[in-house]
This record gives C-alpha cells, sequence and structure tokens, in this order.
C-alpha cells in the first residue's frame, strides 16, 4: 500500500496537453480506449482532461476511491480511510465529466495550505447535473495538476449514498475481496469468512458467520489471529440474527444468492464485534 505515488511528471503533462490539441477531440469523440495509463481517455465540453490514469491518480484513481462499487482498501484518518462515494446509479462518462466542469466553471479555488500544493489546484463547487440529483445541488472538490486542465480527481464532499455501515476501525478494513463461503457437501449450513487486513493486508481478524439453511439463523463469531495472521483463538456467537435467503437459491447457486452474499457481507452492520476487535487489539497486542 505504501511507496511513490505515481503522478504525470512535467514531461507526461506536456505530452498530454500535445496530445489534447488532436483535431478528433473537437469532433464528439467521448472517449478513447486505454493504450498508457497516462493517456487521454475524454476532453470534457469546458476543456478539462480526463486521462485514464492508475490507483494514484485520474480516471482509475477517481474509481478506485469514490466508486460507489470500489472494494479497494484505504487506511488513515478521516476521509483518508473513509473516501466519500458517489452514488449507484448513473453513467460516470456523462455524470462525472458534467459535476467537474460545474465546478470547474464556476472558479471556487481552495487557498488552504496543502503538502500536494506545488503539484494540484483544489476547486470546489456544487452541481446538479449527475443523474438521480432531482434537481438538488450538492457539494464537490475538484483537483487538477496545477497549471493545467488535467483532472487528478473528483469527488463529492460528502457520500451522495451513504448507505453503507461506518466503521470505527482505522487500523483494520473489511476486505470485501476476499471473503469465501463454504458449504460441505453433506451439511444444511454455511460458513462465510469476512476477513478484515490491516495496512499491510496481513488477515488480522476473522469473522466468520454460520448460516443455518433450515431455520435461516445465524450465529456470528470471530476468529483473532497473530500479528502475522496466524490463527491464534475464536470468540463464539457475538451476533445471533436471522437471514432473508432461499434454500432453493443456495442449493442452484443462483444469482440470487450471488447478491444475498454480496449485500449481506457489504451492508450487516458488525459495529458490536468490530468493538471486540478494537479492544482486542488494545488489550493483546499493543505493548
Amino acid at each position: 500500500m505504501n511507496g511513490l505515488k505515481q503522478y504525470l511528471t512535467r514531461d507526461l503533462i506536456k505530452w498530454v496537453e500535445q496530445q489534447a490539441k488532436d483535431p478528433i477531440w473537437q469532433m464528439g469523440v467521448l472517449a478513447s480506449f486505454k493504450k498508457q495509463w497516462y493517456g487521454i481517455m475524454s476532453i470534457s465540453a469546458a476543456g478539462l482532461i480526463h486521462i485514464h490514469g492508475n490507483r494514484d491518480t485520474g480516471w482509475a484513481h477517481i474509481i478506485s476511491r469514490h466508486s460507489y462499487y470500489s472494494n479497494d482498501l484505504y487506511f488513515g484518518l478521516g476521509a483518508l480511510g473513509e473516501p466519500s462515494r458517489f452514488q449507484n446509479t448513473g453513467i460516470p462518462i456523462f455524470d462525472w465529466r458534467q459535476i467537474a466542469d460545474d465546478i470547474f466553471v464556476q472558479g471556487n479555488i481552495d487557498t488552504k495550505e496543502h503538502q500536494d500544493a506545488a503539484l494540484f489546484v483544489k476547486y470546489t463547487g456544487s452541481s446538479s447535473r449527475f443523474t438521480s440529483s432531482n434537481g438538488e445541488s450538492k457539494d464537490f472538490i475538484l483537483i487538477l495538476y496545477r497549471d493545467t486542465r488535467i483532472v487528478h480527481s473528483l469527488f463529492p464532499k460528502k457520500s451522495l449514498q451513504p448507505d453503507t455501515p461506518k466503521s470505527k476501525l482505522r487500523e483494520f478494513k473489511r476486505a470485501l475481496d476476499y471473503i469465501s463461503v463454504e458449504r460441505p457437501m453433506l451439511g444444511d449450513h454455511l460458513t462465510m469468512r469476512i476477513p478484515y487486513l490491516n495496512e499491510e493486508l496481513t488477515e488480522r481478524y476473522v469473522i466468520v458467520v454460520h448460516i443455518d439453511l433450515n431455520t435461516m439463523q445465524s450465529l456470528a463469531h470471530l476468529q483473532v489471529n497473530w500479528p502475522n495472521g496466524q490463527p491464534r483463538y475464536s470468540i463464539h456467537t457475538l451476533l445471533i440474527f436471522d437471514v432473508r435467503l432461499d434454500k432453493a437459491d443456495v442449493d442452484a447457486n443462483t444469482i440470487e444468492f450471488t447478491r444475498f452474499i454480496n449485500s449481506f457481507t457489504k451492508y450487516s452492520d458488525f459495529e458490536h464485534i468490530e468493538e471486540v476487535m478494537a479492544r482486542t487489539e488494545k488489550n493483546l497486542f499493543t505493548n
């Protein structure tokens, strides 16, 4: 997770700006296919240049940090560890370009000092030009490479669809891309493992959920791992709850079963178990 950021260099900025002069961008081209991460993806009506980018900058960065559907892990206090999100509706190539144009045209530059001020300029403003806005404006932040119209990042000041439970954990994140679900060949229960990783991507805690497919009752346990990720012990039955799941969907492995897994692991409120994680970390592993 750590390491140098892969931003545009001065030479790459000159290359991008030169490519932006190509007449093809005046012919109504909406977006181009990716050839290099620093290549132009789109140029907006206001002349903002959107590059394909990577996890650190550009379109890929916006998707990684601020897309509603992103499962990428971020750590730190405040917005560093809990980035704001766009909504789950709309088409980004239309919505995000229009929002960025609105913020840029308003011209409100944030003059507060920040560590990357030599590289970027931060604009603040509002826009209602996004799907499901119902004409209501929301506040957004647009970040451009200094002295250019190249977009580094764009995001809402507050999440547009804040429906996922907020975690008070800072050192560990629920890793949705690492979830596993098992069902014994001759059993009527599911075992779901929801890992919590640290910044080094070490599995430090695991919420283990057993679902009885006959009663649809679930028991949630906590597996505590050593700092190296090896299991140490388990705390049993920290939560008991019922789930809405059809056994026939599990048997047939239908799309409804997949949707249940995705929804359950993303939206379930495990605040009580996460508090146990925090206390365990403080009492057992903190010197």
